[in-house]
C-alpha cells in the first residue's frame, strides 16, 4: 500500500526528549527492531533498561537525519552501574509518530 504525502517534520531537541518520555510511559507508538532485539539479548539489556533510559537518559549523540529521511539520536543512561546507550529513531507516516529503537549497546 503506497504511502499518502507526509509532511516533513523536523523534530528540536525538546520534542525529541518528550516524545521518548512518552514512549518510555507507553503513551506513544514504540517498536524494538529485531536487531535491537537481538543486541539486547547479547548483551544482556532488558527492555526495563531500555525504557528507563528513554524516560531518564540524555541525549549522547545529538539528532540528525539520516540517508533514509528519518530523524535519529542516541539516548545514554547508568543502569545498576552499567551504562546503556539506545539508538532511537524517529518516524511519522499516516498513522502518527513513532519511536522505533534502532540498536541498544
Amino acid at each position: 500500500m503506497p504511502m499518502k504525502n507526509v509532511e516533513p517534520f523536523k523534530p528540536n531537541e525538546r520534542q525529541a526528549k518528550q516524545w521518548l518520555k512518552e514512549a518510555a510511559q507507553g503513551d506513544r507508538r514504540l517498536f524494538f527492531s529485531s536487531h535491537a532485539e537481538l543486541r539486547m539479548r547479547q548483551r544482556k539489556i532488558g527492555r526495563r533498561q531500555v525504557l528507563e533510559t528513554l524516560g531518564h537518559g540524555t541525549i549522547s549523540e545529538p539528532l540528525h537525519q539520516d540517508i533514509h529521511g528519518d530523524w535519529r539520536c542516541n539516548i545514554s543512561w547508568q543502569h545498576a552501574g552499567l551504562r546503556v546507550t539506545v539508538g532511537a529513531v524517529f518516524k511519522l507516516n499516516e498513522n502518527g509518530e513513532w519511536v522505533i529503537i534502532a540498536t541498544v549497546f
